[in-house]
C-alpha cells in the first residue's frame, strides 16, 4: 500500500510538471519498461481527463443558478402583464445575459486552453536545453543467451556485441560496488563494466534512485579483485569557481577533462547538484568529479544543450546519504569511500589520473 502511494505521489508530480528534468526522463523511460506503470499513467490521465469535466460542468451550473438566483423573475413577470413593450425589454434582457454567460464561458475556455499551451510549450523548451550524456552504441539486439555465451567463451571480455548504451562509472568501495547514472541502466537486460585494461566483469543494478537519477551496481563476477580506494567523498559544499577534473568514457578509452564549478545549484536551481564549467561528451554519464585534492565532489549527469561547456553535476553528499540509505535498506554495511582516507592529495595531476584509471569503469547497457 505504502509502495502504491508512493507510485501515485510520483504520477502526478509528473503530470503536473513537478519533476526536474531529470526525474521526468527516468520517469518516461521506466513507463517504456513498465506496462504496468504505464496503464496505471494513462488510468490517471483519464481520471483527472473525467473530474475535469465533470469539474466545469458544476462550474458552469453554479453559474447559471448565481446568474437566475439574481434575476427578480416575480417582477419580471408583472412587468410582461403590464405592457409588451416592457415584455421585449425583459426578453432582451435575458438574452443579453445568456450572451454573456456564453461570452464568459468561451473566455474561460480559451484561457485554460492558452495556459496549458504555454505550459506545456515551456515545458518542452526546459526539456530541449538538457540533455544527459550517455553514448548510443551500435544498436545490435541479442538474446541474453547469447549475451552469456560470449562472456563463457570469452573470460573477462565483454560480449562482441558493441551494446545499446555507454556511460562511466566509478568505485563506491573497495569490494565491487560502482555508481553510475540510473539513465544509463535504465531498462537494461544486461549490463558489463569494463577497467582501462580491457577486462570486463558482469554488474548488476542493486540500487536506484530515480529522483537523483543514480543507481549503484554491484560487480557479479568471481573473478574480480577489490582494492582500497585511493580517495574519499568531500563532505562540505564546493565553492564557485573551484576548480575540478573528471575522468570518463566518450571513447573506448578514457578521457580526461578539467573545468570548475561555476554555480553552487545544478540544472533549474537543483540544489542536490552543481552547474560546471568542464567540457563533457555524450559517454560521460556517471563520471567522477573530483576536486585537486582528488576527492570525490560529484557525478557527472547531463549537460546544457543551450550553452557549450556547461555540465551538470550531483553533488557527493546527496550520494553518500543515498549509499547510507542503501545500506540501511539492504541491512549491510558497507566501507563506502566516505570512510577512506584520500591518497592523492599531494599528487600532480598525471599520478593522481594513474591511480584513479583503475577505479573508472566504461559501463556497457545491452537490451
Amino acid at each position: 500500500m505504502k509502495e502504491d502511494m508512493i507510485l501515485l505521489r510520483e504520477i502526478e508530480r509528473y503530470l503536473e510538471g513537478e519533476m526536474s528534468v531529470q526525474e521526468k526522463a527516468a520517469f518516461e523511460e521506466l513507463r517504456r519498461n513498465n506496462p504496468l506503470i504505464n496503464q496505471q499513467v494513462e488510468e490517471h490521465i483519464f481520471f483527472l481527463q473525467q473530474l475535469g469535466t465533470f469539474g466545469q460542468r458544476q462550474s458552469l451550473q453554479d453559474k447559471m443558478d448565481r446568474i437566475h438566483q439574481q434575476l427578480d423573475m416575480p417582477t419580471l413577470r408583472k412587468q410582461a402583464a403590464e405592457a409588451t413593450h416592457t415584455a421585449k425589454v425583459v426578453s432582451i434582457r435575458r438574452r443579453t445575459i445568456t450572451n454573456l454567460a456564453a461570452a464568459a464561458c468561451i473566455a474561460l475556455v480559451t484561457s485554460l486552453s492558452t495556459i496549458a499551451v504555454m505550459q506545456n510549450a515551456a515545458r518542452k523548451n526546459t526539456t530541449a536545453q538538457y540533455e544527459d550524456v550517455r553514448r548510443v552504441l551500435n544498436n545490435i539486439q541479442r538474446s541474453q543467451n547469447a549475451l552469456i555465451k560470449d562472456i563463457n567463451n570469452n573470460k573477462n571480455k565483454a560480449p562482441l556485441n558493441p551494446g545499446t548504451y555507454g556511460g562511466t562509472g566509478f568505485a563506491v568501495s573497495g569490494n565491487g560496488y560502482i555508481v553510475t547514472n540510473y539513465h544509463v541502466v535504465a531498462g537494461a537486460d544486461s549490463v558489463y563494466v569494463q577497467n582501462t585494461k580491457g577486462e570486463a566483469f558482469k554488474a548488476v543494478s542493486v540500487f536506484e534512485d530515480i529522483s537523483s537519477d543514480l543507481a549503484v551496481l554491484r560487480i557479479a563476477d568471481s573473478t574480480f579483485k577489490g582494492q582500497p580506494l585511493p580517495y574519499a567523498f568531500k563532505p562540505q559544499t564546493a565553492k564557485v569557481g573551484e576548480e575540478v577534473f573528471t575522468m570518463g568514457f566518450p571513447r573506448d578509452e578514457v578521457v580526461y577533462g578539467k573545468g570548475y564549478i561555476s554555480a553552487r545549484t545544478g540544472f533549474n536551481g537543483d540544489t542536490t547538484a552543481y552547474q560546471v564549467s568542464i567540457p563533457v561528451n555524450p559517454g560521460n554519464s556517471g563520471a567522477p568529479l573530483l576536486d585537486n585534492k582528488g576527492d570525490v565532489i560529484g557525478i557527472v549527469t547531463g549537460k546544457q544543450t543551450t550553452s557549450d561547456g556547461i555540465a551538470f553535476a550531483v553533488k557527493s553528499a546527496h550520494l553518500k546519504r543515498l549509499l547510507d540509505e542503501m545500506a540501511k535498506d539492504k541491512g549491510t554495511k558497507k566501507e563506502w569511500a566516505s570512510h577512506h582516507p584520500s591518497h592523492l592529495d599531494g599528487l600532480n595531476r598525471v599520478d593522481q589520473i594513474k591511480k584513479l584509471e583503475d577505479f573508472v569503469y566504461l559501463v556497457k547497457v545491452y537490451n
